[in-house]
């Protein structure tokens, strides 16, 4: 296998839900660089993009303060940072065939694409999605047209990140050739 692809797939080997953080704060060069991840491409693109994504950071320990008591895990209220994904459903593409908006979609390429470089960082991260969202969205005093898809949990790890054995459905029962 080639050596890119080995470390591609190493790196999603370490990547787990993390949900106890080291006591350490997350460096500001690192979480400049996080939001490349998904930024990259378009960039180059000269094609307009949508973008129906926008991040809340909360880092310091004011801010993670204002929805701390909303989240369901003592170790997600000592994350040092987290990031509330939030879609903007009006700057989305719609389908046309059943008018399905791909605002969620997006962000969650986004998040998906913003945990991978953490975990290449050594970030560890948990999505969160029970949560109060009509209450986050009153303490940070976001739009009512904005839906808020995840809070991202994210931080060093409390343990190392490394291979660990999944229970996994098999790959026959979930992967149809052909038709269903």
């Amino acid at each position: 296998m080639d050596e890119r692809l080995k470390v591609f797939y190493e790196l999603y080997d370490r990547r787990k839900s993390v949900r106890e953080f080291a006591e350490r704060p997350v460096e500001a060069a690192l979480l400049d660089r996080l939001p490349e991840a998904f930024f990259r491409e378009y960039v180059i693109d000269p094609a307009p993009f949508r973008q129906p994504w926008h991040f809340i950071v909360l880092g310091s320990v004011e801010e993670r303060g204002r929805v701390n008591d909303i989240l369901t895990k003592e170790g997600f209220r000592k994350a040092p940072l987290l990031i509330v994904a939030c879609a903007d459903p009006a700057q989305a593409w719609t389908r046309k065939t059943d008018k399905v908006n791909y605002s969620w979609v997006d962000v969650t390429i986004a998040i998906t694409e913003m945990i991978g470089a953490a975990t290449a960082e050594g970030l560890g991260a948990c999505w969160i999605a029970s949560l109060d969202a009509v209450e986050v969205k009153r303490r940070l005093d976001i739009p009512d047209q904005i839906e808020i898809v995840a809070i991202i949990a994210m931080g060093y790890p409390k343990e190392e990140l490394k291979k660990e054995e999944k229970a996994r459905k098999p790959l026959g029962e979930i992967i149809h050739y052909g038709k269903w």
